[in-house]
């Protein structure tokens, strides 16, 4: 099997460009399976950027996979990414 090369990292990001990463979603073996969730993502993020943490925008985004930071990492294929992120997000907000 080809190795896993794609990830999905979901950023937080105030205006100054500062930051920091919420979530890493990975590996993906194929790119268009990590653009996939990412886009699915971002539409559960729609509108809610702004609400759910203050001061910050929210997007995911395709990243390419640290296989050395694998623990990071969150299996795609064992959850539900949308709750993923709602815990991320909520785990900030408080």
């Amino acid at each position: 099997m080809a190795p896993a090369h794609y990830g999905v990292h979901v950023e937080a990001r105030r205006s100054d460009g500062t930051g920091s990463t919420l979530l890493r979603l990975g590996p993906y073996t194929q790119i268009w399976l990590a653009s996939h969730d990412a886009d699915r993502l971002n539409t559960e993020l729609e509108g809610k950027a702004t609400t759910g943490i203050r001061g910050f925008t929210v997007t995911a985004k395709g990243a390419p996979f640290d296989v050395s930071d694998h623990e990071s990492y969150t299996d795609p294929y064992k959850a539900d990414v949308a709750a993923l992120l709602a815990d991320a997000v909520a785990g900030v907000s408080a």
